[in-house]
């Protein structure tokens, strides 16, 4: 099975087809559904009157009249879940040998860097109020996701050895900064040269300018 790639799993929400063919492309179609929970696959067939992320649920007739708040709400989502996606897409191509069998554990791997009990599906949780996991400013809880990607990108291909070896667990702040920047680099470098495009990155919480009001959750 070739890697999902990131357009491929895109163009895929934007159809969900019932039913998919033999073909070259459909099989591209049918790894991307793989990717997905048959939950969200099914419920995509139906016509919506709202549209729902975290605990969030918007009236598509009122989708042209959302504020700048909300607006950013909606673009945070879907950078972190696309976030989610191509690195799961980019570990699949760089290392296809960990993915090969259907009851690998690397997907649970690639989890072990987000915040919380993270799925690769839409879900009801509240929508987060603070900053989490990569995202993170305060340099010793971000430590831990710091540490967890540094994990999962070391066996990659052309990781610069200056990024193999872990993270000392009393490294300073400087140490984790850099360790950060240099990680950044090199998934950023590493999706252009495998995809082409460059990657979406995690963004901060949006938050209300002072004064701001609003009815919107």
């Amino acid at each position: 099975m070739s890697p999902v790639i990131p357009w491929s799993w895109q163009d895929f929400l934007n159809t969900i087809p019932k039913q998919i063919s033999s073909t070259f492309s459909s099989d591209q179609l049918c790894e991307s559904a793989a990717l997905f929970s048959p939950e969200l696959v099914s419920l995509q067939h139906d016509i919506p009157s709202h549209v729902q992320f975290w605990d969030i649920s918007i009236s598509l007739a009122d989708l042209a009249t959302i504020d700048q708040m909300m607006k950013s709400k909606i673009l945070w989502d879907l950078y972190e879940h696309n976030f989610w996606f191509e690195l799961v897409a980019l570990d699949c191509a760089m290392m296809p040998s960990l993915w090969s069998n259907q009851d690998s554990e690397q997907l649970d791997h690639v989890w072990q860097i987000f915040p919380g009990d993270s799925e690769l599906t839409m879900c009801a949780e509240p929508f987060p109020q603070q900053n989490q996991g990569l995202s993170l400013s305060n340099f010793q809880s971000k430590w831990e996701y710091i540490e967890k990607l540094q994990a999962l990108l070391a066996v990659w291909p052309g990781c610069p050895l200056d990024l193999v070896e872990p993270i000392m667990p009393l490294a300073s702040l400087s140490c984790v900064w850099a360790m950060e920047k240099k990680l950044a680099i090199f998934y950023v470098q590493s999706f252009f040269d495998t995809f082409g495009p460059l990657p979406l990155l995690p963004c901060l919480i949006p938050t209300a300018p002072c004064g701001y009001s609003s009815n919107s959750q």
